[in-house]
């Protein structure tokens, strides 16, 4: 039996979670430490003395910081857990993560009775029967002792004696006593995450919890399981266990635990639990599961008779091991027989020698292998060892890595005649087969041995997440946080107002923050970092306000680790953009999760509010509504009652104010939201929204449908509001837990509650005023908006506030998992002065706000000094000063004198001064300023249009025909020409000054010329010499100046002649051939001169166009990775650091040289520094010019350069064409999306949802090549992508139409796609094609789509029958688009009568038509996936 480890979890020492203990295997992690001061009563510890209460030794494994279990996300009863023992909850808590590790509660069998869990466990004097013991003999023998000692004691003073020191123990608990009977391990954790199956447990010692997996492996042998949670539990640290090991000798004198060490000592004890979640591979692998390894063989077997029972012997161990192996079937001293030994390796001399031995004996000398010990780095978890082991080797086995093993510097001389040899750091595992062996031999001769291997190469792989690190930094000012940012390491963040937050430090991120701290000015968020001198929050700053959103045109939901992480409910997996009630229902949903979330971690609202439906959202988390008739409402409200047919919404990129004067007149179309000074929305009915969006357009302003039908926020919605308003008037209304805003009278809730129900209505029914909303916010104090769901709300807020401080963080995000999106909502509150608790984030301690902290101690008992003095027992020595008193009254107060003196003397010889010092600062600093007046502020506005800037039409990206449209060509502002501006707008705030350098330019979007824009200007101050110059949402920069230029220009570079060539390409072919696509007012680089592999030196020649020289000194950077990268040598730049300027402009036609030094190259950036030279000297230097790379190949570049001739597809054997999408970042899609597509094509793709856009233009792309290669075969001429027009009649079926002029003989498309391709094919008469993925196939997918006689085919073809099921699919498809019909849901009456390897038939109706079919796959750097394309030739119905 072949059995797949499919999920797994641990609590061990130094690991509260499996990423942890993944991360401290690789490091090598020690986590031994001295006993802690709980665990038991540190006047046992006497190295010098061998008596049963006394131990030598005090160092082991431990895990109290880390027990901390939220009983109640289980239901039970936090009164209950101290009567508990802690192992069970800890084994619940870990067992529930590895279920969630394996998929979830969901991916457990339907049928629970074929879930069951075995664990192994010892029967020790655990925590909980401590407490019991102490409570029952403990307390009865002091009673008893004490009565002997001292009988003038009566019953009342024992009684009295008893209950004080029971009293300690906590109150009894009578009904929760059977939480410490021990085979409730199992029980309990069967019976809260519902196994019915078997549950129990099993005691073998120190091999526990591997013979519960060889349990676990036999019941789903016998069929009795589908799923089985197998492991060990071991929280057992009482003194008496200790007692134990310390009189068999067993512990270590050195306090050292050196596994296979010459010198090895002795064990220390450590604790733990461990689980792992078990199916039979071939489930695991029909289920599509996460295998981390698979379990080939296990054995269990026992020593017999020996010479004693503390004494191992191999032969038991060498019996174990070879019955697991044999059970893989497999010889174990085949050299290539396993990569790793994970060893029982407990560091006692005689076990380590005999284990040895074993080795030797079962798997020889020859070949070599890894051998491993944990239990150097956690010490020995008894009956948790074993599992220990299993998920380490599981771990090794998945991600390829040997593993450390700690204090083996010098080994056993018996290591020597084996393979094995010791590792004392990580190294990658190559292997063709990674196997292991995990031992586990126990105390007494029970021994047992698991066989794991890497699971089959089709099997999905696991990914371990390590939480990402954060570094935190505080200190009293920028300098000192900048020190400390120098010498940071692991430790305290330190302490002070100005903060600094990183997540995940990269040296990239690391370089950001350093300039930001340089800067001085905060950093909010950019790039993962944030910084603040003044912090926003924090007591008396500002306050924050939770933000929940409403419906959004994307919705991606990652928040199912959130919810598994705190125990919170949520079963929204996937929800469809549109789905009204579905979708708002989710984002309600999601907005509450989220709350809650951000109250565990300490983040907690000043106010609520909510953006239209979200303000529902926000009502129910500020507690106006009860949350169980919330959840009554959602469950029982049908959601397409919302729906209001006919109607349209569409988001328009101007300020509301504007949009409602186009509305003037209109009464179909209103005004729906004032979402922010440069958008607002509009409803009405979809012909009219549609027309209005199309005149938004044509003046300039971004428009857009959106894919809502609901009619919320608008009077159209009044005869659709019964159920909504019957549920408002329903809803019992209570106080709010905390202010509520409305986005309706941008104010707070009113308090009557007949106003509140009025409002409910009224929010729908009236415009969404969000922007005045967040304006009232922010006028009200509030400075931090945390965006608590889905979408881009904060957007809408930073448009609000833009110029004024604030912080806005989402607590979602599309783009990662919903826990380390709130690492940065954490990271970002706590930087601005919020106190957050980040140990309640994976990463530093798994717990959560309902975790209770477990007692695993077994201390003393000690009463403190009132209990004493309560209780009164008579005392056996008095002090001098007592029997002094005693004497009568003067002695009496002479004796009270004494005592004052003693404890004045007392509080002078240990107190402190409580009274802080204080110190006079030292005088101010003084400033000097010169009589130069200062920057100003400047705000204006930058129109950008062709008319306006008429160059631009020779900066447009695309080559298109001659008649094509200006936007199909796409002009754009370049970035050079942007700084122009920039530093002509920074003169204009300085008068009598120059643009001397611009700093830390940033280029955040291209600057479109159609349709026309006008973009915000804004120039502020930011010092006496430089203003910070922004157009507004595309670009910034930091513009220095002078009265003159400075004098002291550096001296050209100069490159020696061995490093460099000269260029095979000449600057005039640069052009000819649209290398770059520049016109003619932008072709400045006259000369190419020469080419190295880290340089590059031109001539240019001045430009008159605006910031055309400065882009001249780009398009060399850009020839330089053409002519010497094959791929992803498509760049535009994004930031430069500083260009300096030592003198005017150059004129028009005056030569320059251009030097480049190439300073960096990535995968993603290409970083550069240039000189230009005019007559000898330097007149500008360029630092830090960073170009993004974009995904491009040769054959990408050659239908960039050459559309007209060129094709994205290959042309394939049959006339089809086949396309695979090499373009997997957004903005590369987005250029080749414009290159390929005219402007009614572009809103086409524009209205498709995110997630159906990729495949939508495959298919496009591939269909305007089937075309033009099938006209060029026919003698067609030149012809580009834009002018074809593909669209759809009104079956849905594809034409494809001429533009520009361009005529089109009768033709019939076909096209689909797939994956990551897309395929078409035309013809003179009908065709057909598809394309479909070979994947697996359930049997019902199979019978549904396949008749009684095509199963009898399909059954009889021979190879895989994955691959025969997509050619039936394809070859189905492909006739069902010839004849026009689809397959209209019946697969089955297109039934494939004849499959050969390259064609099919398929009868219809008595026609049969042959379809052709070919196998296909992603070429390298894709996704690894295979097809079949099916298509049709030409018509030649038979009937049989």
């Amino acid at each position: 039996m072949r059995v797949a480890i499919v999920g797994m979890s641990v609590l061990l020492p130094g690991a509260p979670d499996l990423a942890s203990y993944w991360r401290n295997l690789v490091g090598g992690v020690d986590a031994i430490t001295e006993v802690p001061p709980e665990k038991w009563d540190g006047t046992h510890y006497a190295p010098g003395e061998r008596r049963a209460d006394k131990v030598y030794c005090r160092r082991g494994g431990f895990v109290d910081e880390l027990a901390e279990v939220d009983v109640t996300g289980f239901g039970i009863m936090p009164n209950s857990v101290p009567a508990t023992e802690p192992d069970q909850l800890i084994a619940l808590r870990v067992a529930a993560q590895a279920v969630a590790d394996a998929g979830g509660p969901d991916r457990l069998p339907a049928d629970r009775a074929k879930a069951g869990v075995v664990l192994g466990r010892g029967g020790y004097l655990t925590p909980g029967l401590v407490r019991l013991d102490q409570r029952v003999r403990t307390a009865s023998q002091l009673v008893r002792t004490l009565g002997e000692l001292l009988p003038d004691l009566d019953a009342d003073r024992l009684d009295a004696v008893r209950q004080a020191f029971t009293d300690q123990l906590g109150p009894e608990a009578p009904e929760s006593a059977i939480g410490l009977v021990p085979n409730l391990a199992a029980s309990r954790l069967a019976n809260r995450l519902d196994l019915r199956g078997p549950a129990y447990t099993v005691d073998a010692a120190c091999a526990s919890s591997l013979i519960a997996v060889d349990h676990a492996v036999r019941e789903l042998a016998t069929g009795r399981c589908d799923v089985v949670l197998a492991g060990g539990v071991h929280h057992c640290h009482d003194i008496t266990f200790w007692s134990v090991f310390n009189q068999l000798g067993a512990l270590s004198p050195s306090e050292r635990i050196r596994p296979f060490h010459r010198d090895a000592d002795g064990v220390l004890i450590g604790e733990g639990t461990g689980i792992v979640v078990l199916k039979r591979l071939a489930d695991a692998e029909r289920d599509g599961d996460r295998i981390y390894a698979v379990i080939t063989g296990t054995g269990v077997a026992s020593d017999g008779r020996t010479a004693s029972l503390a004494s191992p012997d191999s032969g038991g161990q060498v019996r174990a091991v070879r019955q697991a192996w044999a059970a893989a079937g497999l010889d174990p001293a085949d050299p290539e027989s396993l990569g790793l030994l994970e060893a029982h390796g407990t560091a006692t001399p005689a076990g380590d020698a005999a284990e040895l031995a074993t080795l030797a004996e079962v798997f020889g000398s020859a070949g070599s292998a890894v051998l491993g010990s944990v239990k150097s780095m956690i010490g020995h978890t008894m009956p948790a060892a074993g599992i220990a082991g299993l998920v380490k080797a599981a771990l090794a086995v998945h991600h390829g890595v040997l593993l450390p093993t700690l204090h083996c510097d010098d080994p056993h001389p018996a290591l020597a005649k084996t393979r094995f040899s010791t590792l004392d750091t990580a190294k990658p595992w190559d292997a063709p087969v990674r196997r292991a062996g995990v031992n586990a031999f126990g105390f007494g001769g029970i021994n047992a041995h698991v066989v794991l291997e890497q699971a089959p190469d089709h099997a999905k792989p696991v990914v371990v997440h390590e939480p990402e690190r954060v570094l935190r930094l505080a200190a009293r000012s920028v300098d000192a946080l900048r020190d400390l940012l120098d010498r940071s390491g692991p430790g305290e963040p330190g302490d002070g107002p100005v903060r600094l937050g990183i997540v995940d430090p990269t040296e990239k991120r690391l370089a950001l923050a350093r300039k930001a701290l340089a800067r001085g000015r905060a950093w909010r968020g950019r790039n993962d970092v944030w910084f603040a001198d003044r912090p926003l929050l924090g007591p008396g700053g500002g306050k924050i306000a939770f933000l929940f959103p409403g419906l959004e045109s994307e919705l991606t939901l990652n928040c199912g680790d959130v919810a598994r992480h705190f125990g919170l409910p949520w079963q929204h997996a996937d929800v469809e953009v549109g789905d009204v009630g579905r979708q708002g229902t989710a984002v309600f949903e999601l907005g509450r999760l989220l709350d809650a979330a951000l109250r565990r971690i300490g983040v907690t609202p000043d106010a609520v509010a909510g953006h239209s439906l979200g303000e529902w959202t926000a009502m129910a988390v500020a507690g106006l509504h009860a949350e169980d008739e919330v959840d009554a409402f959602l469950a029982g409200f049908d959601p397409d009652a919302l729906v209001v047919p006919g109607l349209a919404f569409a988001a328009i990129g101007a300020p509301a104010p504007q949009v409602a004067e186009e509305l003037a007149g209109q009464r179909d179309v209103v005004l729906s939201h004032d979402n922010s000074p440069n958008q607002a929305m509009i409803c009405g009915p979809e012909t009219a929204v549609e027309d209005l969006v199309t005149r938004f357009r044509q003046a300039g302003i971004v428009a857009q449908v959106l894919p809502f039908r609901s009619g919320f926020h608008t009077p159209m919605l009044r005869p659709y509001l019964g159920p909504i308003r019957e549920a408002a008037e329903r809803f019992t209304l209570y106080p709010p837990k905390l202010p509520l805003w409305s986005a309706t009278t941008v104010a707070e809730y009113p308090a009557g509650e007949a106003e509140v129900r009025e409002l409910f209505v009224r929010h729908l029914l009236e415009p969404v005023r969000f922007r005045p909303l967040v304006q009232a916010l922010y006028a009200a104090g509030f400075r931090a908006f945390v965006q608590a769901g889905a979408g881009q709300l904060g957007s809408l807020v930073s448009d609000t506030l833009h110029g004024e401080e604030h912080l806005v963080v989402a607590a979602h995000s599309a783009h990662r998992p919903g826990l380390a999106q709130l690492r940065r909502v954490a990271t970002a509150l706590w930087v601005d002065g919020l106190d957050v608790d980040f140990d309640r984030l994976p990463g530093a301690r798994a717990v959560t706000s309902k975790a209770v902290k477990l007692d695993l101690g077994g201390r003393l008992i000690s009463l403190d000094e009132q209990v004493r003095a309560r209780i009164a027992l008579p005392a056996v020595r008095r002090s001098t000063v007592d029997d002094l008193a005693a004497k009568g009254p003067l002695a009496a107060e002479f004796a009270a004198l004494l005592a004052d003196t003693a404890e004045l003397a007392s509080t002078v010889l240990t107190g402190r001064s409580q009274a802080p010092l204080s110190r006079e600062s030292g005088a101010p600093e003084r400033s000097f300023h010169g009589k130069v007046a200062p920057p100003r502020a400047l705000d204006t506005t930058l129109d950008v249009s062709v008319e306006a800037m008429p160059y631009l039409l020779d900066h447009c990206f695309f080559k298109q025909p001659p008649q094509a449209d200006p936007g199909d060509r796409w002009p754009v502002v370049p970035a050079t020409t942007v700084i122009d501006h920039l530093m002509g707008f920074a003169e204009q705030a300085a008068p009598g000054r120059r643009a001397v350098a611009v700093h830390d330019v940033r280029l955040s979007q291209w600057i479109t010329a159609v349709p026309a824009v006008t973009v915000p200007v804004r120039v502020r101050p930011a010092g006496p010499d430089r203003v910070h110059a922004a157009l507004e949402g595309y670009s910034q920069a930091v513009v220095e100046l002078a009265p003159a230029y400075p004098a002291d220009a550096p001296a050209p570079w100069r490159f020696p002649a061995s490093a460099e060539q000269v260029p095979e390409t000449t600057a005039a072919q640069l052009y000819a051939e649209r290398w770059m696509f520049h016109g003619p007012r932008f072709q400045g680089v006259t000369e190419l001169t020469a080419v190295g592999d880290r340089h590059v030196r031109a001539v240019l020649t001045t430009p008159a166009a605006p910031g055309a020289l400065l882009d001249n000194v780009g398009q060399v950077l850009g020839y330089w990775i053409m002519s010497r990268l094959p791929e992803r040598t498509t760049v535009f730049p994004v930031g430069m650091r500083e260009i300096r300027f030592h003198g005017p402009h150059p004129a028009p036609g005056e030569r320059l040289e251009c030097l480049v030094k190439i300073t960096g190259l990535t995968e993603e950036f290409l970083d550069a520094d240039m000189q230009l030279v005019r007559n000898g000297q330097v007149w500008a230097e360029f630092t830090g010019w960073r170009d993004r790379r974009f995904d491009s190949t040769a054959h990408m570049r050659q239908a960039d350069r050459t559309p007209e001739r060129s094709t994205l597809s290959y042309e394939q054997p049959g006339g089809w064409a086949l396309v695979h999408e090499q373009w997997p970042d957004l903005a590369t899609r987005e250029l080749i999306m414009r290159n390929y597509l005219a402007g009614p094509e572009r809103d086409a793709y524009d209205r498709h949802p995110p997630r159906g856009r990729r495949q939508w233009l495959l298919g496009r792309i591939a269909a305007k090549d089937a075309v033009r290669q099938f006209l060029w075969a026919r003698g067609e001429s030149e012809m580009f992508p834009a002018e074809l027009r593909i669209g759809n009649d009104h079956s849905g079926r594809p034409h494809a139409t001429g533009a520009y002029g361009r005529e089109l003989p009768p033709l019939t498309i076909s096209l689909a796609h797939r994956g990551e391709a897309g395929v078409a094919i035309a013809r003179q008469g009908p065709c057909g094609i598809d394309v479909e993925e070979v994947a697996p196939r359930s049997q019902s997918t199979v019978e549904a789509a396949l008749g009684p006689a095509e199963l009898a085919l399909f059954a009889g073809l021979p190879g895989d029958p994955e691959r025969w099921f997509a050619r039936f699919w394809t070859a189905k498809e492909a006739v069902a688009k010839l004849r026009g019909t689809g397959l209209r849901g019946e697969p089955r009456d297109f039934a494939v009568v004849a499959a050969a390897e390259d064609e099919l038939t398929v009868r219809v109706e008595g026609h049969d038509y042959r379809v052709c079919c070919t196998d296909a796959e992603n070429p390298p750097g894709l996704p690894p996936r295979r097809y079949v394309v099916a298509w049709t030739e030409e018509t030649k119905e038979t009937t049989p």
